[in-house]
């Protein structure tokens, strides 16, 4: 996968982190590399300028040794004690005088000459005497009347000369070196040799000789140790000297501090090849890391020359480089360490810091998936007053508006829903009344029909049976059976009446009229009937009761025929409550009557407006009654409905319009 499209399928505290990360650790490792390579290149280069500086200090002791061997060949041949002693004959007085001044001096060896050259006495080897060494050039130079003092290379036989352990000691093997030039040489015999001659004069200014006196370099490890006490104190690291002093005659180590694997001193090793072309060809300083016997030094090489100027050898100085190496390691170390940890501090820090930026917007994705599922109670937590704080705020009355407007919409969903209901129950109620309409009418077209169509032969029944009654004598069997007939006959009439009464609708005579007015009439006239006796009629009629456009006799019957149901439900026994009111919202006006009777099934109560539906007995009832009153309301536009609870009662409400000054004092009031 694209490391692109990795990147952008992260988090935005990831990215955040990860692209502050990238940036710190390019910009981290670059300071590190670079202040690392500052930090080696200095302490590197502090370790040349001590380099360079400890070989200025080792030339000035080298220089200081020769300097005193010099002072001590020219006090030593002043004055006149050399020619009492000459002319006092013999050498026995003389080579005591010098053999005590070689012990005080240190020299390897002491030499009189006289005006020519030739060896008068050797304090070394007496025996040994005659021999010519005008060619040795401080020699020389003193025989011209200068003191002088050099390095010199004296060659086997003149070692032998003035000494011969002096030969044994510059007697030493050659070493194969690592990085030196292999020349093919085993043995190297001749000395390396610090000098210093002055002339001897007489009394009288006149040149007697030269007294001459030399150190032997090879295997004299006093000059090197000295140099380096001085230099590094003695100083070690990991068991090692730090520092080392060497002395080249040409390029052979024979006198050094050097040490080899075994830990003797490193005498018959040669110079790398490299520092050998620098100063012993070229004549150079040579200052660089060098591979020294068996480990790399930071060193400084210089020429030692002869009096004629001819380089003859090399004076060394190095240190250790693992010292420093290890001093660059640790404190790089000790800085990336410090590095490290400043990155680990700033990597908390950072975390810390775009957690802080980061974690609002992580609450607000969340919150945003809590109001895409439907929650809109959502809050963001936010004390700044940054860009992220405004926008925490801004998202928070955000919310709140969706929250609150969500709310509207479920509260009008809600009224919606609620009206919907109501509407769609008053479409269904006015569906019932308009089906309800729809069968009255085709049932009083139907009855209508019936009505004439039975009318005329059951009035020819009822007559000729009263005929043929009134021709029967009293005591005839017959008699009570044409009577039953008579009574049947005129039930079936008064059932057609009826019917003609349901089928006809009469013209209303509408006028303004007070129900309870109404309702006080057509009590007075049922309740003193014998059923009445045993019921009690319980009326609450509001006296500010609005007047209503309607048929004042269509409202009587209306009114007789639901209480005479009532009382018959009740057994002709119990309470009818009647009770007028103004509708909730004013338009209307209602009239209730409630009796204690039976009640009515709930199977049955949808059906009692119907033509010849009937709860009660055989024989007791047309089932018109309710159909007739059901029809005279609507006719009115009003409703008419029941409800009932069996065991209970039963309660009728009658809602009428008000008229339409009424409506408009409601409305004012």
């Amino acid at each position: 996968m694209p490391l692109a499209l990795v990147y952008r399928k992260l988090s935005l505290k990831a990215r955040l982190i990860l692209s502050y990360l990238v940036i710190l650790g390019i910009g981290g490792l670059s300071t590190s590399l670079v202040g690392s390579w500052i930090v080696s290149s200095t302490i590197m280069a502090q370790a040349r300028r001590s380099v360079d500086r400890d070989l200025v200090t080792a030339r000035t002791l080298y220089e200081q040794q020769l300097k005193t061997l010099q002072r001590a060949i020219v006090v030593t041949a002043s004055g006149n004690t050399i020619e009492r002693y000459r002319e006092a004959g013999g050498n026995g007085g003389l080579l005591s005088y010098l053999q005590s001044i070689s012990r005080e001096t240190g020299f390897d060896f002491l030499t009189l000459t006289d005006a020519n050259g030739r060896v008068v006495l050797r304090v070394t080897h007496p025996e040994q005497r005659g021999d010519d060494v005008s060619s040795l050039s401080v020699v020389r130079m003193a025989l011209s009347g200068r003191p002088a003092a050099a390095t010199e290379i004296l060659p086997a036989d003149m070692l032998t000369n003035e000494d011969p352990a002096l030969r044994s000691r510059a007697r030493m093997g050659v070493f194969l070196t690592p990085h030196a030039r292999a020349e093919g040489k085993t043995e190297e015999t001749a000395g390396m040799v610090l000098v210093a001659a002055a002339p001897v004069r007489a009394a009288g200014g006149a040149r007697l000789g030269v007294l001459y006196g030399g150190l032997l370099l090879n295997r004299n490890f006093a000059l090197v140790d000295r140099m380096w006490e001085v230099l590094f104190q003695t100083e070690q690291f990991v068991s090692h000297d730090v520092g080392t002093v060497t002395i080249f005659q040409s390029d052979l180590r024979v006198a050094t501090n050097v040490k080899t694997a075994t830990g003797e001193r490193a005498l018959g090793t040669q110079v790398s090849d490299e520092v050998r072309e620098a100063v012993l060809e070229r004549g150079g300083i040579w200052r660089d890391r060098a591979f020294v016997v068996k480990d790399w030094y930071i060193s400084a090489y210089e020429p030692i020359r002869n009096l004629e100027g001819k380089v003859i050898g090399i004076l060394y100085v190095g240190v250790l480089d693992k010292a420093y190496t290890s001093t660059r390691n640790r404190v790089i170390f000790s800085f990336f360490g410090i590095a490290t940890i400043g990155f680990i501090l700033i990597i908390g820090l950072t975390y810390y810091m775009i957690r802080s930026i980061t974690h609002p917007v992580g609450l607000m994705v969340a919150a945003t998936r809590h109001i895409a599922a439907g929650r809109f109670d959502q809050e963001i937590p936010s004390s700044s007053e940054d860009e992220i704080g405004l926008l925490a705020a801004s998202f928070n009355s955000m919310a709140k508006s969706l929250y609150q407007m969500t709310a509207d919409l479920e509260e009008w969903a809600r009224t919606l829903e609620e009206k919907v209901k109501q509407r769609t129950e008053e479409l269904v109620a006015m569906q019932a009344i308009v089906a309800r309409s729809d069968r009255l009418a085709s049932i009083g077209e139907l009855a209508a029909g019936v009505a004439h169509e039975v009318n005329n032969p059951l009035g020819a029944v009822l007559a000729l049976t009263s005929l043929t009654m009134e021709d029967l004598p009293q005591d005839d069997p017959n008699r009570e059976n044409l009577a039953e007939v008579v009574r049947q006959a005129q039930r079936c009439r008064d059932i057609i009446k009826k019917l003609l009464e349901f089928s006809r609708r009469t013209p209303f005579n509408k006028e303004l009229i007070d129900l309870n007015k109404v309702l006080q009439e057509t009590l007075a006239l049922i309740e003193r009937q014998a059923l009445f006796f045993n019921v009690a009629i319980v009326k609450d009629l509001d006296p500010l009761l609005p007047q209503v456009m309607a048929d004042a006799s269509q409202f009587q019957q209306v009114f007789m025929n639901i209480v005479m149901n009532a009382v018959q439900a009740m057994e002709e026994k119990g309470t009818v409550t009647i009770v007028t009111r103004r509708a909730d919202h004013g338009d209307f006006v209602e009239v209730a009557i409630s009796d204690t009777g039976c009640g009515i099934p709930p199977e049955k109560i949808d059906r009692i407006f119907d033509p010849f539906y009937t709860t009660k007995p055989s024989g007791k009832g047309t089932g018109l009654g309710l159909s007739i009153a059901y029809g005279i309301v609507t006719e009115h536009a009003g409703t008419i409905e029941a409800h009932s609870e069996v065991g209970k009662g039963s309660t009728f409400i009658i809602r009428v319009p008000a008229a339409a000054e009424a409506r408009s004092a409601a409305a004012v009031e």
